[in-house]
């Protein structure tokens, strides 16, 4: 085993020219010797037959003419047919013939005459016929070298060819794998089949290449939006990592572009996304032509729905930096054109320098949301550079978050209600149920702290849920003891996304005891302008049950008639920053006429919302405003505060007495 091994070892390492050329030899050279050895034979078995054949002819005439008495006959018989070759030995020692002595280096033979026990003399020859090998030996060693070296070298020189071909192939293929290789050499195949062979491999390279370029473009660039996708540009932060330095820096520029959520619809929120990407491109590049930078040395990527990034590097340092954000503000300074709409885009953003602000990928992503979340929470608006104070800040989000997610599970979340007056009577006639998180300790917080927090980490479904289930509850129970009123309960537009939302209400409806028709679903103005079809449909089976549709801060988004008519709404809520400003400003005043006159249109119930004033009561009064709202009548107040005073309507005494 160890010598096949050997052998199996060094064969592989021989070229492709000299093993077929050394097996074309062999080969040749052993089918030659075996050709030449069969014509010898054949050539040879003739000869000898001959040879026999007169040996024995000659025996028997002699044998004729000893028994005829005759031996001179014998002899003369010998000196014409053998002379030289045969002699006769008599049994008296006599020798007939001539002496053959001479051919003593010859194999001789003897042979006795007659068929009796006593011979009649012994037949001494030598080869009668004379016959020797054709070709000779050495001539025939030589034929069969020749006829194998011109096998030979025609063989090498295929092989020759042959190895060129599959050297080309074995470079083609590398070309492939590696696109740095040389391209290889033109050149035709030996054979028609080594052709399509070569074709065929050229083909599917060309092929694997495309599919590996699409590959490539599908796991780098972002399909919406034409830019680097969020692994591109870890990648990039990563090669910033290595190259920046602290007196030659790198920054990421997060950055968020709205004003348009919620107003234009999800067709056009697409096209939206294409326009803000081509204006950043074509900024990008003018900054960086301005800079004597190539087109292309900053990286812009979209890593999210609704993020966008700038990762810059040879600038000069923050007062650089300043001035690339004045283009991008200047770039989007000029409302968006789509369709009947001019929509102004707000862009804001976070700066976070490299390497002195992070040294890891995460921590630089980090640190830009992080910022970006503390203009919000701070209600900046522009652009903000990262500030080590923000990690206490998150750490204490975090610690939010985990409580947040605590509280949910422990079904901590509870409505509190504000009611809703009559403005003609002082009755009350109706409730909004509000969301309040109640600690352990009976402390109630502000949904200001969570409410934002629960929309970005998607918890704010359950916590509706929670507050939804308690509310029909309460309603239910206040129903029963004869005081039936309506319950407004307001949908967040994340808990529209979710499919269960319908099916959520109804078992609200159901296990309450509520009647459906005193539940009264609240949505924004601006949900119900982007998403009409998603609304009415969710909304649809509710409605049939008798539900309620009330828009809530009617005046502040983008009204569209149509639309509105369309999802046939029962309920207009006129938001607080309106009513606010009655009777005082003229332009207040003017806005909740027009809001009150489209209601009265459309036979429309009218809420005046964040009444705080008397003078604001009768404002809308006055105006037709049918349902009353606010601080003046009573902050949000526990279900037990509100079923007294349910019992007692206090705002009806207090309208008589007025």
């Amino acid at each position: 085993m160890s010598l096949v091994s050997t052998i199996r070892r060094k064969v592989s390492r021989v070229s492709l020219e000299w093993l077929l050329t050394a097996s074309t030899f062999v080969f040749v050279l052993s089918l030659s010797a075996l050709f030449l050895a069969i014509s010898m034979r054949a050539s040879l078995a003739p000869q000898k037959t001959q040879a026999d054949a007169f040996h024995g002819l000659l025996a028997e005439r002699l044998a004729t003419f000893i028994l005829d008495g005759t031996p001179d006959q014998a002899e003369a018989l010998l000196a014409d047919l053998a002379p030289g070759a045969a002699q006769l030995i008599l049994p008296d020692g006599t020798r007939l013939g001539q002496d053959i002595t001479a051919n003593a280096g010859q194999p001789s033979s003897y042979t006795p005459l007659g068929t009796g026990p006593i011979p009649l003399g012994l037949l001494h020859t030598v080869p009668l016929v004379p016959y020797r090998l054709s070709p000779s030996p050495p001539i025939a060693a030589l034929i069969a070298l020749s006829f194998a070296s011109l096998a030979a070298l025609i063989a090498f020189g295929f092989a020759c060819r042959l190895s060129r071909y599959f050297r080309d192939m074995t470079a083609t293929i590398q070309t492939f794998i590696s696109p740095e290789t040389q391209r290889p050499s033109a050149g035709s195949p030996v054979t028609a089949e080594l052709r399509r062979f070569r074709l065929t491999v050229l083909q599917t390279q060309r092929a694997l290449i495309r599919k590996t370029r699409q590959l490539q473009q599908a796991a780098e660039i972002d399909s919406r939006t034409g830019l680097l996708n969020e692994r591109s540009l870890q990648a990039r932060i990563e090669q910033a990592l290595i190259r920046a330095r602290f007196d030659a820096p790198a920054a990421l520029i997060l950055l968020k572009i709205g004003g348009y959520d919620g107003k234009i619809g999800r067709a056009r929120e697409d096209l939206m996304v294409k326009h803000i990407s081509k204006v950043l491109k074509q900024t990008a590049m003018k900054s960086e032509s301005s800079r004597g930078l190539p087109p292309g040395h900053w990286a812009l990527a979209s890593p999210t729905s609704n993020r966008f990034a700038l990762l810059v590097s040879d600038f000069g340092y923050r007062d650089d930096l300043a001035s690339l954000v004045r283009e991008l503000q200047a770039a989007f300074r000029t409302p968006v054109k789509l369709g009947d709409q001019a929509i102004q885009l707000a862009l804001e953003g976070s700066i976070v320098l490299i390497p002195e602000d992070g040294d890891t990928v995460s921590q630089i992503q980090h640190r830009a949301e992080d910022t970006l979340r503390d203009l919000r929470v701070q209600n900046k608006s522009g652009f903000g550079f990262y500030s080590p104070k923000l990690e206490r800040q998150r750490d204490a989000m975090r610690k939010l978050e985990a409580e947040l997610n605590a509280a949910i599970e422990q079904d901590l979340f509870i409505p509190l209600f504000q009611p809703k007056i009559d403005l003609s009577t002082g009755r009350i006639t109706g409730v909004e149920a509000l969301a309040r998180w109640q600690l352990k300790t009976g402390r109630l917080v502000s949904p200001s702290v969570f409410i934002e927090l629960a929309e970005e980490t998607g918890q704010i479904g359950a916590i509706g849920e929670q507050i939804l289930r308690k509310a029909c509850i309460e309603a239910a129970g206040w129903a029963r003891a004869g005081h039936p009123l309506s319950l407004a309960v307001n949908v967040s537009p994340q808990q529209f996304e979710d499919e269960s939302l319908t099916q959520t209400i109804l078992d609200a409806v159901a296990k309450s005891g509520l009647p459906p028709r005193w539940l009264q679903i609240e949505i924004t103005e601006s949900l119900a302008i982007a998403h009409p079809d998603r609304v009415k449909t969710v909304l649809a089976p509710l409605r049939k049950l008798g539900m309620q549709l009330a828009i809530d801060d009617f005046g502040t988004g983008h009204s569209n008639l149509a639309t509105l008519t369309r999802l046939d709404f029962d309920v207009f809520k006129i938001d607080r920053q309106f009513v606010s400003g009655t009777p005082n400003d003229p332009q207040a005043n003017a806005i909740v006429d027009m809001i009150l006159s489209m209601a009265h249109t459309l036979n429309m119930q009218i809420v005046g919302e964040g009444i705080e004033t008397g003078e604001q009561a009768a404002f809308l009064a006055g105006r037709g405003c049918h349902v009353g709202q606010g601080y003046l009548y009573s902050p949000p107040i526990s279900a037990e505060a509100f079923g007294k005073m349910l019992t007692e309507q206090p705002f009806m005494a207090q309208r008589k007495r007025a």
